[in-house]
Order: structure tokens, then sequence, then C-alpha cells
């Protein structure tokens, strides 16, 4: 059974059907009565949907009801997201034909709704919650622990180090069924901490954080008698009484409670005993850790080593060493087995469990070759244990959650890709205040990184972080829950029905050939996300996906080495397209047509000379061309994408057409025709005034500052004002600068073409219409101090500077600055008092 969520995405559809821009579109096609009926009944389906959620699990009739719904919620947003989009471009008459043969959706939805409201629901809210859950205690069979010595031994240094404080806490961090009861039972009843303590508490907490049962659960741990105290001033003094002037260790047990305001009611109750006095907290999530202690006695319990999986699996599958000794055959099997637990505790005993009573061979061969969360039995033991996590999730972060699983196992990505399809599938909600989704994304993905739902992938021990993917358990839960509605192919389709498919990624069925898009998988017309993923690239671009998905809003096609068809027009829904790594010269102008899109990712087409017009894109927020080395210009119009925060590359063009006062239409600069006639003159299309008015992140690197033509058009780049800026290249010339500034993008571009060498200044020097900068040192020194960036930026690189000195800036908060071809310079610029600085590279690139 897959979850269905559903409470995000009928608000979704609720704001939406309320929107003044759809009254025209009900008006038009006379449906006003009813979007009226769909406004009055969805507020009666959002307030019994949380209940349906979580019985769904046990009711078939409800669980069939959310499908149902599910599905005419979704075609109901794509059919909304294409009117508007239709409506902005004045096509919306034209649409009258399509309209007709959907207006049944409307009609699906509304029968839907009111179906759904004949069932037994009742209202619910996340603080009527009944989760089933494991309780735990104090006790444990040692026999039945396999390894974790060394673990016991860092928890018992932390909590019985000397640290001068009377009480601290220290955490167990780990995913569910990793252990971190168990590794607390082991500590809480070692002989040392038996005779450190004066007092030893266990309380199991559980998702259902309540202050006066916590309290009441650790009086009568500590007497061992029944309290029937009930106000919270009594239960804190009892409570008092017993902790103070004594030496005590407190374990709460899987604590999920992140409200600051109910952990200060328990704070004060435990500075009152002796000096070393410590609290042992559980829980799967880091953010808890560092609320109620600090990160360094946070421990982060990761899996069993193999040879201990398989110790804790024989356990369980051999009655004793006899048996086990008399199947061989079996135990070749087994020790293959326990690899597909990962190191996960729970995950050994439950499939030893399951192989018990199994002495076939042929019986464990089949589990072998199982995937684990189709065997039955085991999913029923490992389940309860994850949902938990799951259950315990907001409900907009469960999309999130789910919506990981469009990825393969184990792949790695970054953390502004997910971001940006989170986005792009309207999953990040704005919080109503002036924050950026992307950084409300950020929230939700740290949210999941403390829960242990990704892992960090680092290139060293110690070192920075390269990438994340996702946890191996939380991936295979995500895979479960969202099973109708994402597929990943690897092996074709199979048995699979597709028609409530909205997801799917696409892998190579071997690493040499690319991906093949099944022809089944055109009946999901309502598909949203297609990733295409190709070690080997792709020959050709699948020119049926435009027409088949033409609801897609997200859609990778990196490695294409060919051009992209032109009927990439047809997906006018599109927020996110990925074509990184790709051969082509060129884009099919169409792409200017997509006014959605929201993500154009062009990483390391180094072949690409020439981007389409982007200036009817205006809700453009990601221009990734980085290691586009090949272009040779910026299209005009940029400064009307208001929204844009990524574009890693700015060319400052050689020859410029003036353009007249008339055709200015510029929204956010305004002039005075009298008194600023002269800025008017100088004003031209391509020119650094583009870069005025944008709010950009990340990366910028300006190449061809020779083609500066005076101060003035330097200092409308505006950069002292760009405070989200952390890494800035200043380039005089431009070959190869892409590759200081990001040395990654070096190695992937010998796939395309030949590596051409640095130039050590202007790349046109001897061009009789060169700009003055390029051979006079002392404008280029006036144009880089106009220059100056926000103080908070953290890289700064400059190649191929003609000046013959640096101005000075104050740049606290650089880490790493770069001075390449800088040979009229003799002496170091000046950027203030540099606290931070790490790196200081100065040469010549030959």
């Amino acid at each position: 059974m897959a979850e269905i969520i559903l409470a995000p995405l009928l608000q979704v559809i609720f704001d939406k059907i309320a929107d003044p821009v759809l009254q025209e579109f009900s008006d038009y096609f006379e449906l006003d009565d009813k979007f009226k009926k769909l406004q009055r009944i969805l507020p009666m389906a959002q307030a019994v949907i949380q209940d349906a959620e979580e019985r769904q699990a046990t009711d078939k009739a409800v669980r069939v009801w959310l499908s149902e719904l599910k599905d005419a919620t979704s075609r109901v947003e794509d059919l909304i997201e294409e009117f508007t989009h239709r409506q902005k471009g004045g096509r919306y008459k034209s649409y009258a034909v399509n309209f007709s043969k959907n207006r049944r959706v409307l009609d699906d939805l509304q029968e839907a709704l009111v179906e759904g409201l004949k069932l037994p629901l009742a209202e619910r809210n996340v603080a009527g919650r009944k989760l089933d859950t494991r309780e735990t205690s104090s006790f444990f069979v040692v026999s039945e622990v396999c390894g974790r010595e060394e673990e016991r031994r860092k928890i018992l240094e932390m909590l019985l180090e000397s640290s001068g404080e009377r009480s601290c806490v220290v955490s167990i961090v780990g995913s569910p069924g990793i252990g971190k009861s168990t590794l607390a039972q082991m500590v809480y009843n070692d002989d040392e901490v038996k005779r450190c303590f004066d007092l030893r508490i266990w309380v199991y907490v559980s998702p259902d954080f309540k202050v006066k049962r916590i309290i009441k659960a650790a009086i009568e741990t500590a007497t061992g008698s029944k309290c029937d105290l009930e106000e919270l001033d009594a239960l804190q003094l009892k409570l008092w009484d017993i902790l103070h002037k004594r030496k005590f260790l407190l374990v709460l047990d899987d604590v999920w409670n992140e409200d600051e305001d109910e952990w200060d009611k328990l704070r004060p109750l435990f500075s009152y005993g002796f000096d070393g006095s410590r609290i042992l907290v559980t829980t799967c999530s880091q953010k808890i850790a560092m609320i109620i202690g600090p990160s360094n006695r946070a421990y982060h319990l990761k899996g069993l080593c193999e040879e201990d999986c398989w110790a804790l699996f024989r356990k369980r599958a051999f009655l004793d060493q006899l048996e086990e000794e008399n199947h061989p055959n079996l135990v070749a099997v087994g020790k293959e087995l326990v690899k597909k637990c990962r190191g996960l505790p729970l995950a050994a005993k439950v499939l030893g469990g399951l192989m018990r009573f199994k002495k076939e061979e042929t019986d464990w061969l089949h589990v072998q070759n199982s995937d684990l969360w189709n065997l039955r039995h085991y999913r029923h033991g490992v389940f309860p244990a994850l949902l938990v996590s799951y259950v315990h999730l907001p409900a907009h972060l469960k999309h999130c959650f789910v919506f990981c699983s469009i990825f393969p196992k184990n792949q790695e990505f970054e953390r502004k890709t997910i971001i940006h399809m989170w986005m792009a599938h309207g999953f990040i909600l704005s919080d109503g205040e002036s924050k950026v989704l992307e950084d409300i994304g950020n929230e939700y993905f740290n949210e999941l990184l403390w829960m242990s739902v990704f892992e960090e992938i680092k290139e060293c021990e110690g070192g920075p972080v390269r990438g994340y993917k996702t946890n191996e358990t939380f991936y295979n839960l995500a895979r479960f829950m969202g099973r109708k509605e994402l597929l990943v192919l690897e092996q074709g389709l199979g048995q699979n029905s597709v028609r409530q498919v909205r997801h799917a990624s696409v892998l190579p069925k071997y690493s040499y050939r690319p991906p093949l898009i099944p022809e089944a998988l055109c009946l999901s017309k309502h598909l949203r996300t297609l990733l295409v993923f190709s070690e080997g690239g792709l020959p050709t671009a699948p020119s049926h996906i435009f027409s088949s998905f033409v609801y897609l809003r997200v859609l990778k096609l990196s490695g294409c080495h060919t051009e992209l068809p032109a009927s990439v027009v047809e997906l006018s829904l599109l927020r996110y397209l990925d074509l990184s790594n790709s051969h082509f010269h060129s884009l099919p102008s169409g792409i200017s047509s997509l006014c959605s899109l929201q993500v154009l990712n062009l990483l390391g087409c180094y072949n690409l000379k020439v981007l389409p017009p982007l200036s009817r894109i205006t809700g453009l927020r990601h221009l990734e061309i980085s290691g586009c080395e090949a272009l040779k210009e910026i299209p005009y119009g940029i400064r009307n994408l208001v929204y844009l925060q990524t574009l890693p590359i700015y060319i400052v063009p050689k020859n410029l057409p003036q353009f007249r006062v008339k055709d200015l239409r510029f929204k956010n600069l305004q002039l005075n025709i009298q008194t600023d006639s002269h800025l008017i003159e100088k004003i031209e299309l391509g020119s650094l005034y583009e870069l005025q008015h944008l709010d950009l992140r990340g990366r910028l690197k300006i190449k061809h500052l020779e083609h500066v033509r005076d101060v003035e058009e330097a200092k409308a780049a505006n950069l002292i004002s760009k405070a989200h800026l952390n890494s800035l290249g200043l380039c005089w010339g431009h070959e190869g600068s892409d590759f200081i500034m990001n040395p990654a993008l070096g190695a992937n571009a010998a796939r395309f073409q030949e590596e051409k060498p640095l130039l050590p200044g202007p790349s046109d020097p001897e061009d009789p219409e060169a700009c003055a900068s390029a051979s006079d040192p002392h404008f280029a020194a006036e144009t880089m101090a106009s220059l100056e960036p926000h103080k908070n930026l953290k890289n700064l690189f400059v190649v191929g500077y003609p000046g013959f000195k640096f101005p000075c800036w104050n740049l606290p908060n650089l880490i790493k600055v770069v001075l390449i071809n800088c040979e009229g310079c003799v002496d170091l610029p000046i950027l203030g008092h540099l606290p931070l600085l790490k790196s200081l590279h100065m040469g010549r690139d030959e």
C-alpha cells in the first residue's frame, strides 16, 4: 500500500480557484457555478483529510477514495495551470475546443470530494495523532546485542568526563532502526555507570511529548511507586525533591519534540542535581540534539559493520550453532542477504526472523533476489519504526520526502538541484514574507538532513561536502510510499500501470548504452517529472517526449549529442530544464517561449556558442552556464529577468547597438529625461547596465572587461549592492577563465573540445577598434575601482588585469584570492583586514 498525501495539494487547488485570474476563465466557459461548488466543498474535505491519510493503511475504502481524489486533483491542477499559461499569452479563447474535452475533469474532482464526505471521517490535527510505536524500557538481553563496544565506550566517555557543569545533555542521533535505544540500554546498565550515578531514571518519551507525562514517569521510576499528582507545579516540585543533591542519569528515549517552550518546562529541573549529573537523549533528529544540548555532545550513530550484522542475523535465522553447521549452503546465501541490510540492526533482526522457518536453499535465494520491501513479513517488521518518522513530518515535507525517491538509489545530487525541482512542482510554500523560495527550500532540505533522510558525501573524512544522497532506509520507505506516482525504470515497465504515474526517471539497462524511454510510458498523459540518466550521453533527444508529456514541469536530458528538437516549445508548463553536459552548439529559438521556466541548466555545454533571447522568460531564476566557454555573448534583455539569481557568466559585448530614448523599457530604472539625458546616451543594449538591478547569488564572472566603454558603465553593474554573491571573477580576456574559478569543469571539458590556453590579457589587443581599457592601464584601474564588490564576498578572481595598481577595497570576509596574469601590478591589492583568508594564489597561466 502506497501512502497518499493530499492535504497540501488540496490547499493549492483551493488557492488557485480563488485566484481572480481564473474568474475570466470561469466566466468565458460558463463554469462559475462549478468553481463556487468546489470552493464550498474543498474546505470540508480539507477538514477530514488528515484522518483519511492516517486511516488509509487499514481502511480500503478510504485508500481507494484518496487514490481517486489525488488523481482528480492532479488533473485539475494541470488544467488550471495550462489555462493560466494561455491566459498570459492572450490565447485562452483558442483553448475552448481543448477545454470542452476536459471539462469533465472538474466534474470528476467534485464527485470525488462528495464521495469522500460520505465516509465516516473525523476532523483531525497533528496533536490528535495516534501512532503505533514500540515502547522501550531500560532492560535488555545482553546476548541479543552484537558489536557496539566502541560506540558504548565513546558514550561512556561523554557521560563520565568531568565538564565542570552541574548537568549536561548527551545525545545519540541516528536513523530509525539503527540501534539508538539499544546503545542507550547498554550504557544505562553498564557497571561503571551504576557506580558513578546515585540515581538512574529511564523515560520512554515517544512522539507524544507531554511534559506532565514525562515528569510523572520519571517520578515513578525513581520512587518505584505510582504518582497521582496532576498539576504541573506539584509534579515539578516532586521531581525537584527527588533530583536535588543527587548525582543522576536521566535517559529520555525516542524524543521527537522540537518545541523549545516545552523543553523550557523541563530544563530547570535538570539543574538541581550534583555536579556530573547527565541527561542522555536518543533521537532521529539532529535539530532536536541542537535544541537541547551543544553539538559537540551529540554522537551520530552509524550502521553495524557487516560482521556484526551477520552475527545479529544468524542469531535469528538459526536456532543454534548445530543447525547453522548443518546448513552450510544457507550460510553462504545468508552472508549475501546481510549485505542488503546495509548495517541496519532492525533489518538484520527482521530478516533473520523471516528466514528462521525457511530451510530450503531456493527460498533463501528467492529472498536474496527480491526487493526486501516487496516481502510482507520484512515490511511489517521494519515499516512501523520508519512510519513514525514519516508521520511526524509536516505535510509540505512529506511531498518533498517522497519525491526524493525519483533519483536512483545511492544517486549523488546537489542540494540546489532538488530544491529547484521542489520549487518547480510547487512543493515549497511561501511564508508570506520577503524570504525567497530558495531560502525556504533550503530550510526544508535542512529539516530532512537533520532527520537523517539525507546523507552528506565528502571528498574525505572531515573534508568539504561534495554532494548528498538519500539514506537507503529512508529511500526504500519513500519508494514504497510513492510507488503509484513515482517510477524508476531500469529494466522497462514490466506489468506496472502508468495511468497515475506523475514522476519517472529512466536509467540505461547497460552503462555503455543510452537509456530507452518505453513507449508505454507515454500513456501517462499527466507526467510531471522525467529524468533521463545516461552515463554515455544521449545520441538524440527523443522527440516524442515533447508531444506526449505536455504537462511536464521538470525535464532532465543531460548529455545530448545532437541539437534539441524545435518541438520543445510544446512544453509550455515546463519550469525546470536540465540540458547540462550536452554537445550542441545552439538552442532552438522556441525555448524563448517557455514562459514558465524557472531553471535552465546548461552547465558544461562547452560547445554552446549562442543563447536564444531570454527576455520573455520573466520568471527565470537560475541560468546555469558555468563551463560554457564557447559563448560569444549574453542575449540582451537580462535586466528584464527581475527574479534572476544565478548568472555565473556575463560577457561584456564588443559592439553595441545604440537604442533610442523612446525604446526604453526599464521596469526598475527610473530616469528623468531632463536631468539624466547624459546617462541615457550611454545606456546600451547588452552593456553592464544589464546587471544593475539583478540580485545575483553565488558566482559571477564578468568576461571581456576590455570592452567596457567608460567608468559609468562599470559603476552601473552595481556590484557593491550584490550582497549574496560569494565568488566574483573580473576578467580582461576570457579564454579558460572558467576553469580558474571552477577547476572541476576542466576535467569534463576534454570530452567536448580541446581546452585552450589562457591568454595573458585582453583577448584581441591588436584590434584597432578595441576599447580604451585594453591598452590604457589607467582606464583599466578606474574600471576596476568602479567594480567594487559587496563586503560579503568570499572569493575573488582577477585575470589579465592590465592596470598598474589595484584599488583599495574593504573585503573582510575573503577566503580566497586568485590573481592571474596581472603583470602590470607591482603591489598586492589592499583589501582590508583579512582574518578569514585561507588561500592567496598569484601567477601566470601559460
